[in-house]
C-alpha cells in the first residue's frame, strides 16, 4: 500500500469535514476566494465559510467512496481501496486514513477497477480534426474494435431572464451530465463516435458492411446499446 500512497496529493478538506463541503468547495468563476496556497505544485483554494455556493447534483459518478484496485504499468497492483471518480474534475481520489487524496500521476496508471468498471488514463483520444481529448476513459468492449466511454460534467446556471411578462430561472447552478464515445481500431487512432460519417471515416476495413449494417439497423449513434451491437458485429467480421 506504501508503493502507491506517492501516487497521491491532499487536496482542499480532509476528515469529517471533506464530505459534507466538497460539492460547496467547487466554486463557479467569480465566486469569491478567500486564500490561496500553493504547496508542492498543488493549489488549494480557501472559501470563506459564509460565501459557499450550492450546486445541484453531484461532481460524483458515485457520491460514496467505493472499493477499487490500481493496476501500474510496471506489472504492481495495490490491494483494495476506497475511490471515487470526480466526473467534473476528472480525476480519482482515494480515502486513506482521514485524508482524501487525489490520484496525481494517472500517467503511471494502467488501469483503474472500479465497482466493476474498468478506467485508464489517455492524452491523445481524438475528438474533432486534430483535437484532443484526455482524461479518463471507461473501457466498455476491447476487440479489434474497441469502444470507450468519456463522462464529463458541466456547470449550467439557471439565471432569471427578465420579460415584460416577468422572469424565469431559480438563479442555481446545476452539475449536468455529458458523455461522448470513442473507438479505437487496433491498428489505428482513436476517433470520436459522433456519427455514421465519422465512424466509416475512422475504419481501415469492412466499410461497405458496417454501412450496409447502420443503414438495416437503425443504428442511433447517440445510443449505448446501438453502438455495443455495431462494434460487436465490427468484431465479428
Amino acid at each position: 500500500m506504501k508503493n502507491f500512497i506517492i501516487l497521491f496529493s491532499i487536496i482542499l478538506l480532509s476528515g469529517n469535514l471533506y464530505a459534507q463541503d466538497l460539492k460547496l468547495a467547487i466554486l463557479p468563476s467569480g465566486a469569491r476566494v478567500e486564500s490561496t496556497t500553493i504547496i508542492d505544485g498543488i493549489t488549494t483554494h480557501s472559501y470563506s465559510s459564509h460565501n459557499k455556493i450550492p450546486i445541484n447534483g453531484t461532481p460524483f459518478l458515485f457520491d460514496d467512496f467505493k472499493s477499487g484496485t490500481l493496476e501500474l504499468k510496471d506489472g504492481k497492483s495495490s490491494q483494495e481501496v476506497p475511490l471515487r471518480y470526480n466526473v467534473y474534475r476528472d480525476v480519482f481520489e482515494i480515502k486513506y486514513n482521514s485524508d482524501t487524496l487525489t490520484l496525481n500521476r494517472p500517467f503511471d496508471v494502467k488501469y483503474i477497477h472500479l465497482d466493476s468498471k474498468i478506467f485508464f488514463y489517455d492524452l491523445y483520444f481524438t475528438e474533432s480534426g486534430s483535437g484532443k481529448r484526455n482524461g479518463y476513459f471507461e473501457i466498455v468492449i476491447e476487440g479489434k474494435l474497441s469502444l470507450y466511454m468519456k463522462r464529463n460534467k458541466d456547470m449550467s446556471y439557471d439565471s432569471f431572464v427578465a420579460t415584460y411578462k416577468g422572469g424565469g430561472g431559480t438563479k442555481e447552478y446545476y452539475y449536468v451530465d455529458k458523455i461522448s464515445y470513442f473507438c479505437r481500431t487496433d491498428n489505428g487512432e482513436p476517433f470520436l463516435f459522433r456519427s455514421s460519417k465519422s465512424f466509416l471515416n475512422g475504419l481501415t476495413e469492412n466499410k461497405k458492411e458496417m454501412k450496409t449494417f447502420i443503414k438495416s439497423n437503425k443504428i442511433k449513434f447517440k445510443k449505448k446499446d446501438d453502438l455495443v451491437s455495431l462494434v460487436e458485429y465490427y468484431n465479428s467480421l
